[in-house]
């Protein structure tokens, strides 16, 4: 799964990501506060979609030079519309479809 998620992420599709998450998932970032802007804190896949849809389209999050960590776990350069950041995906739990029920983003 945390494939999919990086691979979403660096395309820009929001739609593919969402798909990634349950229904009622919570998708953490603790990243945008380094760069001045608020941390992100959105709960549920259709909350998920138009937050990424807004972030990709504005140019506002962009992801570079992915690493898979492990199948839970992936780091990355992320612009968070500044510099671009250090950062550390880590899927923290799943629903009993497989979906992510949970993820953490934050400076690695």
């Amino acid at each position: 799964m945390i494939e999919r998620v990086i691979n979403a992420l660096t395309e820009k599709d929001y739609e593919a990501l969402s798909e990634c998450f349950s229904e009622n998932c919570m998708y953490f970032d603790y990243c945008p506060s380094l760069n001045d802007m608020p941390n992100s804190f959105i709960y549920g896949n259709a909350c998920m979609a138009m937050f990424f849809k807004l972030k990709f389209l504005s140019g506002e999050f962009e992801v570079a030079e992915p690493l898979i960590e492990n199948k839970n776990c992936a780091s990355f350069f992320g612009a968070y519309n500044g510099p671009y950041i250090y950062a550390r995906l880590n899927i923290e739990e799943y629903d009993n479809s497989g979906l992510i029920k949970k993820a953490v983003v934050h400076p690695a």
